[in-house]
Formats: C-alpha cells, structure tokens, sequence
C-alpha cells in the first residue's frame, strides 16, 4: 500500500506510540500487582509495598523502577524515603493517545487488517 505524506505521519506516530516496553511493563503479573496497589492505597513507599507482597523487596525495587521510567508511576524523595504514586495523567494520555491515533489511521488509511464496528 502506497501512503500519502499526512497518511505516512500518522501511521509512524501510532508505531511509536505503541511502545513495547510500556505494554511490556503492563503485562508483567507482579507490576499489574504493585499498580492495583499503589492504586487502591495512594502515595506508598517501598517498605510498605514490600510488607504486603510475596516478592523480596529487591525484586520490588526494579518493578518499581521501571514502571517510573515508562511513566507509570511517579516518584517523590522524601529524605532517605522515596514515595510512589500513580501518574495518572502520563498513564492516561498514553491511552487516549493510542485511541486517537488508530481512530485516525483508520479513517485516513482504510482498514488495516482491521475494521471498527459503527
């Protein structure tokens, strides 16, 4: 299939905006567990994450490090503390960003192997 030039930019921009590393860190077990949790009880450290999952408190850390680095969440230094939070907004705005573009992609490219019902 040949693309126009607008047709060409957005279907580049749905490929980079779906980020393997972003669902990557979505699809783990362990991280959707330390979400929910993270979710359900607000700004939480490390120590009290640990106390409530089965995983060593290692093995925590580098979940919670990479759902930062992706934007997941978001970390605040408190003195030797680190508190983490759920980044709501980049969270969100990844998935709007994502609806937005494959709507476009299919309106401006036709069906891509796929077809959105109406």
């Amino acid at each position: 299939m040949i693309y126009t030039q607008q047709q060409m930019e957005i279907v580049n921009d749905l490929v980079e905006v779906l980020d393997s590393k972003f669902f990557k860190t979505l699809s783990e077990p362990v991280r959707v567990q330390i979400f929910k949790f993270v979710l359900l009880n607000g700004r939480v450290d490390i120590s009290t994450i640990a106390e409530n999952m089965p995983q060593d408190r290692s093995v925590i850390s580098r979940h919670l490090n990479l759902m930062q680095e992706v934007g997941i969440l978001a970390a605040q230094k408190e003195s030797r503390h680190v508190f983490y939070t759920v980044n709501c907004d980049t969270f969100l705005e990844r998935f709007i960003r994502i609806t937005d573009l494959t709507k476009a992609c299919v309106q401006e490219c036709g069906p891509l192997g796929c077809r959105m019902s109406k």
